[in-house]
């Protein structure tokens, strides 16, 4: 089947199938608010703080003001008006003739100036008084109506710039994981009509459910010639092998039958590699028909052939010579085993196997009850795309296998690499991450739409990655209290009496008859008394009460996004795994076509943040993107926010938007500064 480039349409294309038909292997579009894009108002909100302190100096100031004027000019007008009045009063007395009229225009022209201006400075110190809270108030209104015209201003310069901007797959290869059927279809029409604005698309519906049936529908309704084929009842009409020389015949025929088998198979597998080509050898290099060929396989195990199919020749050297007789007792296995398949694709063939074209070819597999039969037309389907990859001579055609979770790891493999070799898109669509399919994440972009087994989530989790957070990991609170009574009393009270009697007696004594004359005596006798008594009486008290707040952190190593996040996914969400970097980066995307119905769409991505000008063109660098550079540019949307430089593809911080516009004179509570306290 020969793979054309459309035609242009016949009749005018809606606005939305346009966004659709455009080209670049576009997985969905990314959602920003025009206003994250708008230059953010250069001028801070107000700072009551600065607003206060300006106030208690215009306060400090006016109550100044109001102590000097009263001091130098209220204090002396009043007593010059004391003055005035008693030097009027002493002239009344003196010459009887009192003139108040001329009194009072004296005593206003000479003290009403200081007594005037010590009244406006006692008004200002009391105005001064309420400033603050009255100056918030207006400068906030009046920032906030500065905000509010600044704001409109963006936006209206802002207004023809698109919100939902085109997220093209990073690589050429893209595998999607999960989802459901409402979101496959989605994304089938969204992906698959960009691939076909700018090459040819081999479409394979493996699901049984349908899923590319509206992609099919905006094909035809575009004009893109297209070939629709329900296997394997329409396998006759599709012309799914006669593109295959003989030796291509006999090795897909023999890779079906043995997909997923163990390596220990590989001789059946050159056995039976070996009878199809020795068939196709007798049947001639143009004879060799999947009917014939089959014809052949039921002679070689002595059956009659079909009238018209094979000669007499080629049925006597099959069913004589070509297979020995020892050697055919050994390979009757296998020959049984080929009439088994080649029977029944020769049974859906039908009468011939013609040769139609179409730029959007899909082969859908029909709602029927799986067979073992329908798993080998399976893998044959798989090892056909195989073959119209690597041999196209012209324009390689991109394709989508939906339901991959059909296919072996081993096919899958070779048909990557033969798309990578290529150069051309492939998308493969798995429902379920297990078995094959978790050992084919990570050979291309990795995408997950919503997976609802807690098994399957964690395994997508596990590839996106972790990483190192801190977080509380304890929190303790003591509280408690003590409580210390000593009671005594303590009194000091003492009384001392001490009395003391002394008494001394002498005599002495001349006499006669003495030696020398004279003899001397005395006597002394003392009394006394003393008490004493002490009192003491002591009184204390002690209280206390004590608290304690402690908060433990440490760093964990959780999942950058949580498996319960992939477990609630939307219908039409996709979550775009980017490794086409130094890191992983996440791109959250919406598939869902109806979005091409929506104001600001555009065909390519949404520039960055800062790079749209004052007249509302966005600047890219270097030189602007183009739409049909499809090698995968980068997503801008980041699902997750990170504080670590060079985190999550971040190599820095955001540039900032630069200010072009003419700035506004600052306010005074900008322009003031709080005097130096020291």
């Amino acid at each position: 089947m020969s793979l054309q480039p459309a035609p242009a349409p016949g009749g005018p294309v809606p606005a939305g199938r346009q966004l659709l038909f455009t080209p670049g292997p576009r997985l969905g579009w990314v959602f920003r608010d025009r206003r994250e894009t708008a230059t953010p108002y250069p001028e801070p909100r107000p700072d009551p703080r600065l607003i206060q302190a300006h106030a208690a100096a215009v306060a400090a100031q006016a109550e100044r003001s109001w102590t000097r004027a009263w001091k130098w000019a209220g204090k002396p007008s009043i007593a010059l008006a004391v003055i005035l009045v008693l030097g009027a009063g002493c002239q009344t007395s003196v010459e009887g003739n009192f003139n108040l009229g001329l009194t009072l225009v004296t005593v206003v022209v000479l003290c009403g100036p200081g007594l005037g201006y010590a009244g406006w400075c006692w008004l200002r110190r009391e105005q001064s008084r309420t400033v603050p809270e009255q100056a918030y108030r207006q400068a906030l209104a009046g920032w906030e109506e500065r905000v509010a015209g600044h704001e409109n201003a963006e936006l209206a310069r802002l207004a023809s710039q698109p919100e939902w901007g085109s997220a093209f797959a990073p690589g050429r290869r893209t595998d999607v994981f999960g989802g459901t059927l409402a979101g496959w279809q989605g994304l089938l029409t969204v992906h698959g009509a960009s691939v076909l604005a700018e090459r040819p698309l081999l479409a394979v519906d493996l699901t049984s459910q349908q899923a590319t049936g509206m992609l099919s529908a905006a094909a035809r309704d575009a004009g893109i010639p297209s070939a629709l084929y329900r296997l394997p009842r329409e396998l006759g009409g599709s012309g799914l092998l006669t593109e295959l020389t003989p030796a291509q015949l006999a090795d897909a025929i023999v890779e079906a039958l043995h997909a997923g088998t163990p390596d220990g198979a590989r001789s059946d597998r050159s056995v039976d590699v070996w009878i199809l080509q020795q068939l196709t050898g007798a049947l001639g290099a143009t004879g060799a028909t999947p009917p014939r060929l089959a014809a052949a396989v039921r002679a070689a195990l002595g059956y009659p052939a079909r009238s018209g199919l094979l000669s007499p020749a080629e049925q006597a050297l099959i069913a004589g010579d070509l297979f020995p007789a020892a050697y055919r007792q050994q390979v009757t296995a296998n020959l049984v085993r080929l009439d088994a398949v080649l029977g029944e694709l020769t049974a859906q063939a039908g009468g011939g196997w013609p040769q139609k074209p179409g730029r959007y070819t899909c082969l859908s597999v029909d709602t029927a009850a799986r067979s073992a039969a329908s798993e080998i037309l399976t893998s044959l389907v798989m090892q056909w795309l195989t073959v119209q990859v690597a041999t196209a001579a012209a324009t390689v055609p991109a394709v989508i296998v939906a339901g991959a979770d059909e296919i072996s790891r081993l096919h899958a493999e070779r048909l990557a690499d033969a798309c990578e070799r290529r150069g051309v898109p492939l998308t493969l669509m798995f429902r379920h991450l297990r078995d094959d399919a978790a050992r084919l994440i990570g050979g291309g972009t990795a995408a997950f739409m919503r997976l609802a087994n807690h098994a399957e989530a964690e395994q997508a989790a596990a590839y996106i990655g972790r990483r190192h957070t801190f977080v509380i990991s304890s929190y303790t609170a003591t509280r408690g209290a003590n409580q210390t009574s000593t009671r005594g009393t303590s009194d000091s009270h003492g009384t001392s009496d001490s009395r003391s009697d002394t008494r001394n007696r002498g005599w002495q004594d001349s006499g006669l008859f003495s030696d020398d004359g004279s003899r001397s005596g005395g006597r002394a006798r003392t009394a006394g008394t003393s008490d004493s008594r002490n009192w003491t009486a002591s009184s204390s008290w002690a209280d206390g009460t004590s608290w304690s707040e402690t908060a433990t952190r440490q760093r964990a190593y959780e999942y950058a996004v949580e498996p319960a996040a992939l477990q609630n996914l939307p219908e039409y969400a996709l979550l775009v795994a980017d490794r086409s970097g130094r890191d992983l980066r996440l791109h959250a995307v919406e598939c869902d076509p109806a979005i091409t119905s929506l104001p600001g769409v555009s065909p390519a991505p949404l520039p960055p943040p800062g790079s749209i000008q004052q007249g509302g063109a966005p600047v890219y660098g270097d030189a602007p993107p183009a739409v049909a550079n499809h090698s995968g540019p980068a997503v801008t949307a980041d699902f997750y926010p990170t504080d670590q430089a060079g985190q999550d593809g971040q190599d820095g911080p955001e540039p900032q938007p630069a200010w072009t516009a003419e700035q506004p004179e600052l306010p005074w509570w900008q322009k003031y500064q709080p005097p130096d306290q020291h």
